[in-house]
């Protein structure tokens, strides 16, 4: 897969894992705004005024939190670019208008009801997506002003959790074709309300929480005044070796799973995988190793090095090793390095 460019280095706000004794001294001066977490991909829908020598209009981009395009919505800026629509959804703003020069949607992206692994796959492909399937959950708005700054953006968590609902209202009125909606959200004043959130939410089998300090502003990558709350079972990592089936076994000579360094230093075999992806992974390695003329030794390089993976496991020990871990996807969309 060729790299792809970057469009707009947008670098959203991430949110750190989850420190109670950060969380704990917020909940002692106010509360905390408490987002439900979609199993979604990270999008950054861009929309700007774009000025020409007799008019102008509006340019849209669907771009991941790495600021490239998704394969599967189209060649070109994506869905709804150009749209004569965008004018009235500007007009409807009026004197009232928070982003006369456009504004960065910070959103969830889902596809009907795919999984996260199912919807990075969809949107990695060059194959159309009906619009009625795109759902936006979205949980910020900022000026493009301030994206295309590269600085933080100096309003507040709660007030721009109102700018988002305003804005949702009529994307919803002026583009019924796709699912726009804003992230589910709590208002919590105690750790014992955050945590019977947190229960429920996992209860309808949700990923779990972001919780945002509602005095803080939105900042450019991963920085403290927004905490991740999910499970401990899952980690990010990268591939750095493959792992063979064992000789007199039934899975001899299939690439039964990856050698995954996580994020957090650690590597781990991560295997587990169907049938159907070990015969995937073995082909590929054995096509990826024959290419060359006929008189070239063959090689045993890895065609999946580098690729970034998310690996689940059943609780982590002590010394920050895994218990059962296994391969769930590749987290790379744009290009497989690039976690997205």
């Amino acid at each position: 897969m060729a790299v792809q460019q970057v469009i707009i280095a947008t670098n959203p706000h991430r949110p750190v894992d989850f420190n109670e004794k950060a969380v704990t001294k917020i909940l002692e001066e106010s509360y905390l705004i408490a987002d439900v977490k979609e199993d979604g991909v990270r999008l950054n829908l861009c929309v700007e005024l774009v000025e020409t020598k007799h008019d102008h209009g509006w340019s849209v981009e669907w771009l991941s939190r790495e600021g490239k395009r998704f394969p599967a919505l189209g060649p070109g800026h994506g869905p709804l670019d150009g749209h004569p629509s965008w004018g009235e959804f500007f007009d409807d703003l009026g004197d009232a208008g928070l982003f006369p020069e456009g504004f960065m949607l910070d959103a969830e992206l889902r596809i009907d009801d795919l999984p996260c692994k199912d919807i990075a796959g969809t949107l990695r492909r060059h194959e159309g997506i009906d619009l009625s399937r795109l759902k936006v959950i979205v949980f910020g708005i900022i000026p493009m002003s301030a994206i295309r700054s590269g600085k933080s953006y100096d309003v507040t968590h709660s007030v721009m959790k109102y700018h988002a609902e305003y804005q949702v209202k009529l994307l919803q009125e002026r583009f019924p074709e796709i699912a726009w909606s804003v992230v589910e959200s709590l208002d919590c004043f105690s750790m014992v309300e955050i945590e019977a959130f947190y229960e429920a939410v996992r209860e309808r089998k949700l990923e779990g929480l972001v919780l945002k300090d509602p005095n803080g502003v939105w900042k450019r990558s991963k920085q403290t005044g927004m905490w991740k709350m999910t499970p401990n079972d899952n980690e990010d990592g990268k591939v750095v070796g493959l792992v063979w089936g064992s000789p007199g076994l039934a899975n001899e000579g299939k690439v039964i799973g990856f050698e995954v360094l996580l994020e957090s230093g650690h590597v781990v075999n991560a295997c587990k995988i169907s049938k159907a992806l070990m015969e995937e992974f073995t082909e590929k390695y054995h096509t990826y190793n024959a290419r060359g003329c006929s008189c070239c030794e063959p090689t045993t390089e890895n065609p999946y090095e580098g690729h970034t993976v998310k690996v689940t496991f059943m609780e982590r020990f002590p010394d920050g090793s895994l218990r059962h871990p296994s391969f769930d996807s590749f987290r790379g969309i744009s290009s497989p390095l690039i976690k997205e």
